[in-house]
């Protein structure tokens, strides 16, 4: 058989191209990252659709399709460290450093906007009866209704970074710079605070059945108190403890310390292990997957990956501080941000969150700060 010069020459360059293509992307492999135009502090949410959420420093909330293909873009006026969080009809609500709560429909337009007194760090949690809470510097905690009015307001003695907690029984649990974890009412007013001894930026997660909840705080512990307010037991680290728990399908507890290191707690406060994965800017919150991999974002520009019993898997690297928490998609996608200003994709071996109480950062995909809290 002959073959005329242009054939030939077709075959070489496509052999040449699917010698380029890998046959499989392995777990830690960076699938694609997208520039978000400033740090992406912001933890990615992901829909019901796939579709993926994430706020930066650059003003802006992006939506992406899982792909990396950019939807839409709403631009606020300040920068947005605060994670969006989804309702069952796809509204997106999201906390700006210009002073508003926002709720955007489905295809990014504006549905209502909140003015608070300060700069609103913390991210929404959303109640069954579509309820918001949200902290601000304002020292305040907002309940607002559905279409963006006030239902009530609670005052604490200083800002609030705290993202709030939901438990089942619609007890909202928020941490303060004052020092206290506080437990308000369905109705706005105090159940109990439970005092550590320095700022609570940590935001709460809390067990199933609502009888534990944990948090960290700026002493350098790890509390787990008891539904009515009294400590059930304390660990004790190195450094602050603004990273948030996760719950492992078996009860570990995981969380970061400025310490440096990783914990694994049993569900009685003894320590499972430790392992040492930053430095002293230990911002992100472990998420874990549904085969129990534990997923974390760390100051050394790394996303890691730990197995249960605490041995490095493999790491993804970034250009800076990872301090946004990851998100792990039901494909197996693992999405966070960087100080370096990129969303990023990364492939893991985890199909989905593990079925847990609480296993990642606002506990579900949608980042609903609720303890039965879903997408759709």
């Amino acid at each position: 058989m002959k073959f005329s010069r242009s054939s030939l020459l077709l075959a070489l360059l496509l052999a040449a191209v699917s010698s380029l293509v890998s046959p499989a992307q392995g777990p830690g492999t960076v699938l694609w990252k997208f520039s978000t135009g400033g740090f992406a502090v912001s933890s990615p949410a992901v829909g019901s659709d796939g579709t993926v959420y994430i706020g930066s420093f650059g003003n802006q909330l992006h939506a992406l399709k899982p792909d990396g293909t950019p939807l839409w873009n709403f631009t606020a006026r300040g920068a947005i460290f605060s994670s969006p969080a989804i309702g069952t009809d796809g509204t997106i609500y999201f906390g700006s450093f210009d002073k508003n709560v926002y709720a955007l429909n489905p295809n990014g337009s504006l549905k209502w906007q909140f003015p608070t007194g300060r700069e609103v760090y913390a991210s929404p949690a959303l109640a069954a009866n579509g309820m918001i809470y949200v902290g601000s510097w304002d020292k305040n905690l907002y309940a607002l209704n559905p279409d963006g009015s006030l239902q009530w307001k609670f005052s604490t003695g200083d800002r609030v970074d705290s993202s709030a907690a939901i438990a089942a029984d619609g007890t909202v649990y928020v941490g303060s710079w004052d020092g206290n974890l506080y437990a308000v009412n369905l109705e706005g007013s105090l159940k109990w605070k439970f005092e550590a001894t320095d700022k609570v930026v940590s935001s709460p997660a809390i067990a199933t059945d609502g009888k534990t909840i944990y948090v960290g705080s700026d002493d350098g512990m790890l509390y787990a108190i008891k539904d009515d307010g009294s400590l059930a037991w304390k660990f004790e680290t190195g450094g602050w403890v603004r990273s948030s728990p996760a719950l492992g399908s078996d009860g570990t507890v995981y969380f970061a310390s400025y310490d440096g290191n990783l914990y694994a707690l049993n569900a009685n406060g003894s320590l499972k292990w430790q392992l040492p994965i930053g430095g002293g800017l230990f911002f992100s919150s472990p998420a874990v997957g549904a085969d129990g991999m534990v997923y974390i974002g760390s100051d050394n520009a790394q996303v890691h990956a730990i197995s249960p019993d605490g041995k490095p898997q493999w790491q993804a690297s970034t250009a800076d501080m990872v301090w946004s928490s990851p998100m792990i998609a039901p494909t197996g996608t693992i999405y966070i941000g960087s100080n370096d200003g990129f969303l990023y994709a990364v492939s893991s071996s985890s199909q989905g969150p593990a079925n847990s109480p609480w296993p990642l950062f606002r506990h579900d995909p949608c980042r609903t700060g609720r303890v039965d809290g879903k997408c759709s």
